[in-house]
């Protein structure tokens, strides 16, 4: 499948930032060089990745707020903090990762995982579904996997199934759809789930109301389009105080959260097709298409010239 190969760090922070969240690369030997691959298979809510990055590294990706990882090495494997827990996989195991944790992932030398994406609303919704529950609530899995187990084995058997066919269907378009909600169905039926409220009470702690009432702001992605002054207005604090507050619990300003998640939809609405990049750019907030596509280039590693109409998937 087509991909991004580099040896450079920084390439590969810019090019996962949008696809998972900002995060930082911390190479255990400064000397080694980086083989950094990633592929990737998208589709909606879902997109299924192989990663490598080489030698030894940490991943220090902060706390998940948006999205699932269901994580899978062909070689190697990764030890990782995940909340309060510390948790393993390896080539036979692997992990099922919730939003509302802080995740910081210690990849081994020669790593190379199979990484699906769920979007936390998509599984939220499932999930509803699944239960027929009138409130919307967030399921958190246990963490590791047995790909010995029956569910393990058919989750398996059901990515493998979606790299074989968009394999073989070459340039045509296919849905993964089917096979994401059957693995869905599996972790449902066969994985120990703990739902909560939602996934802001799991992570509520320290937070104070309005760095919390930010990220859910931004959540929509209509809200993308404002300025963190008016967002700031919104939550009836001054920019000042959001950005303390910001920096403090989360580790990012107002600003870089909110190109966060007015890139991360950029991705989508191109990886979709259908809408022009000047389009796209209005619709996350920016006037001039040039100066979005410089910040989307700087945040991405890609222009977004190369996206536009031509999704992965």
């Amino acid at each position: 499948m087509p991909g991004l190969c580099s040896g450079n760090a920084d390439e590969a922070v810019a090019a996962l930032s949008t696809r998972y969240r900002p995060h930082r690369l911390l190479l255990s030997n400064q000397t080694a060089g980086l083989d950094f691959r990633h592929h990737a298979i998208t589709s909606g809510a879902a997109s299924l990745n192989l990663l490598h990055y080489g030698p030894e590294l940490i991943v220090d990706a902060g706390t998940f707020d948006s999205f699932y990882m269901l994580e899978f090495p062909l070689g190697g494997g990764v030890d990782v903090r995940y909340g309060d827990q510390r948790v393993s996989s390896r080539v036979g195991s692997g992990l099922v990762l919730s939003p509302g944790a802080y995740v910081r992932s210690t990849w081994r030398a020669d790593t190379t995982q199979v990484m699906l994406r769920l979007d936390r609303g998509f599984v939220e919704q499932a999930w509803q579904r699944y239960t027929g529950e009138t409130t919307r609530r967030t399921p958190v899995f246990q963490a590791e996997l047995d790909l010995q187990t029956p569910a393990g084995r058919r989750i398996a058997r059901l990515i493998g199934l979606m790299a074989a066919e968009q394999i073989e269907a070459g340039s045509a378009v296919l849905s993964p759809m089917p096979l994401v909600h059957a693995v869905l169905d599996t972790l449902f039926d066969q994985v120990p789930v703990t739902p909560v409220a939602t996934v802001e009470a799991a992570m509520a702690g320290p937070l104070p109301a309005h760095v919390r009432g930010f990220r859910r702001l931004l959540d929509d992605p209509r809200q993308l389009p404002a300025t963190v002054t008016e967002l700031a207005r919104r939550l009836d604090v001054s920019p000042r105080t959001l950005t303390t507050g910001m920096r403090r619990f989360t580790g990012l300003s107002p600003h870089e959260y909110l190109t966060m998640r007015r890139m991360e939809h950029a991705r989508k609405l191109l990886d979709r097709g259908g809408m022009s990049i000047a389009r796209v750019a209005e619709s996350v907030g920016y006037a001039h298409a040039g100066r979005f596509a410089a910040s989307f280039r700087a945040y991405c590693g890609v222009n977004p010239s190369r996206l536009a109409g031509q999704g992965d998937f």
